[in-house]
């Protein structure tokens, strides 16, 4: 594909992306159709369908592009800890970078655990937790008896949980601090 084409492409599914954030939030996800988006947006029910399976599925455009930020950041550290903090606060950056964007998807959308924490995003976040956190149980750098998957689960909640607190209290901690916090009490029982 050339780069013109790939920009293109991203341009398109980042308009339909806005488009139905903005709808989500003015109507309500159950209120929003499919046509409303595409009318919205100025494209065709295909094009629509070629960038999102389904309706639901535009909310992981912004899981996606912060989960590339938060797994291109984990080979920059040494430590689990320093691996797992650099890792978060990479995925804090691009969140607080596009602030807008993840607040409106925070807000207009109720989540839904089973389907949320059972996306692909949610599992290579997962993976990318106990494979870093086995690693460190190995090296001895974390408890021999550390439940890993049990533990990334938690991290994973933390993250998630500290985003929600952010976006629905922005004038309270910077979602840095927030997140330093919550790595902060989370290793003090892992180690």
């Amino acid at each position: 594909m050339s780069d013109r084409v790939a920009r293109r492409r991203a341009e398109t599914r980042r308009r339909i992306f806005t488009e139905a954030m903005r709808l989500f939030q003015e109507r309500g996800f159950d209120n929003v159709t499919v046509a409303d988006i595409t009318e919205a947006a100025d494209v065709a029910k295909g094009t629509f369908f070629t960038h999102f399976p389904t309706k639901r599925d535009v909310f992981r455009y912004i899981g996606a592009e912060a989960l590339d930020a938060l797994l291109a950041a984990r080979s920059e550290a040494a430590t689990v800890r320093e691996k797992i903090t650099r890792m978060l606060q990479a995925a804090v950056a691009w969140h607080e970078e596009h602030a807008d964007l993840t607040r409106m998807m925070l807000t207009a959308r109720t989540v839904s655990l089973a389907t949320d924490f059972g996306s692909e995003n949610q599992r290579a976040l997962g993976g990318a937790l106990v494979e870093i956190l086995t690693a460190g149980v190995a090296a001895g750098e974390l408890r021999a008896d550390l439940p890993v998957v049990q533990a990334a689960t938690l991290l994973q909640g933390a993250y998630f949980l500290t985003l929600i607190g952010w976006a629905t209290d922005p004038e309270g901690p910077s979602l840095t601090e927030r997140i330093t916090t919550a790595v902060d009490l989370l290793f003090q029982g892992m180690l």
